[in-house]
């Protein structure tokens, strides 16, 4: 029998190799002229998908502007707010259709949230940076290794209205290989992105990996320097990024509020998991690189840690072909969106509206 210790580093060393093969396979578009992070990938970096020419998501890192191609489909629409949510502590009603209810903190249009904020010590601090553009920060030491890191402010950031936070994890072929979340966001979250440097330019999903305090770092720093809701704090991953949030939403599930992940996987379920986390899975039957078996293990935890009904067929959702399982505690449910024919892609046209659809509900 393998004992508790011995087990613990043969899942670390697991994840890592896991992680490490998932990089070979990503296949979203490599950007053009891209500015964050170092080093290529593993893989051929070509887009394996059908019609992954349409559309394109844009950001502008520090240095330069990049263009990152919307792999299937492109980028989609900005999606309608839900109602600015009232502070802690304060009187603002909200509004379903993205009407003016507000407190003194979290008042204002827009907004998602179905819940009352709690504003993070960043709020009634100016915006120390440009708005609506991706702003490098000053790297941060872990592990002894320098890291970039990413964040952009709404176009209309108000210093006293508590924010959702949006954390952004890459697929291995490039640091702008994000789902592009910044399409859907609008002017009602925070967004905030870092650069891999596992295995080149990959994420290390190790249970006691350097990528942990990296996360912890980058959201220590945040909800000090501006006006975040700390009970909103929300994940966005693609591949190698979608294996870190699994990681994340056990070791950091205290943290995290809900996560959405494309093409994840874990070897198996991690140890010494806390908090609960709403989670929404994205994954196609025709993913080579990172099969959709590698994924069952973590929505059954999932459905488990959220008391779902696992025994009965979830029911179906908009945007198809999403279903959400029945039973689930309040605010915490279990989404799972199984595509074909689209092979380990990041899948723009579904992703960021089926993510923010489940992030401005909570």
């Amino acid at each position: 029998m393998i004992s508790g210790s011995k087990w613990s580093a043969l899942l670390a060393v697991s994840v890592a190799a896991a992680s490490a093969a998932a990089c070979a396979g990503d296949d979203a578009p490599s950007p053009p002229g891209a500015t964050s992070g170092a080093g290529g990938s593993a893989g051929s970096g070509s887009a394996s998908s059908a019609g992954a020419t349409s559309g394109h998501a844009t950001s502008s890192g520090s240095g330069g502007s990049s263009a990152s191609s919307g792999a299937t489909g492109g980028g989609t629409g900005a999606a309608g707010g839900g109602g600015g949510s009232s502070a802690a502590g304060g009187g603002g009603s909200t509004s379903a259709a993205g009407g003016g209810g507000g407190s003194s903190v979290a008042g204002g249009a827009g907004g998602g949230g179905g819940s009352s904020a709690t504003p993070s010590a960043g709020c009634g601090r100016a915006a120390s940076q440009a708005l609506n553009e991706w702003v490098e920060q000053p790297t941060k030491s872990v592990a002894s290794v320098e890291r970039h890191w990413w964040v952009r402010l709404p176009e209309n950031y108000e210093p006293t209205r508590a924010y959702p936070v949006v954390f952004m994890f890459h697929g291995c072929s490039s640091a702008t290989n994000n789902v592009p979340m910044q399409n859907v966001t609008g002017d009602d979250a925070i967004l905030v992105r870092g650069a891999g440097v596992s295995d080149g330019i990959c994420w290390d999903a190790s249970s006691d990996g350097p990528d942990l305090a990296f996360f912890d770092q980058m959201l220590a720093d945040v909800l000090a320097n501006t006006c975040a809701d700390t009970s909103r704090v929300f994940a966005a991953g693609y591949s190698s990024g979608a294996w870190l949030i699994n990681m994340l939403a056990c070791k950091r599930g205290d943290r995290l509020r809900a996560a959405g992940t494309v093409a994840g996987g874990t070897p198996g379920r991690p140890s010494g998991c806390v908090g609960q986390v709403a989670r929404i899975f994205i994954h196609d039957v025709d993913d080579t690189s990172n099969r959709i078996e590698s994924n069952h293990a973590e929505r059954d935890r999932l459905l488990e840690l959220n008391h779902c009904d696992a025994g009965s067929a979830p029911v179906p959702e908009d945007p198809a072909p999403c279903a959400r399982y029945q039973g689930c505690d309040e605010g915490y449910p279990v989404i799972w969106c199984e595509t074909s024919g689209k092979g380990h892609d990041r899948q723009d046209a579904l992703a960021p509206d089926a993510f923010w659809s489940l992030f401005s509900e909570l």
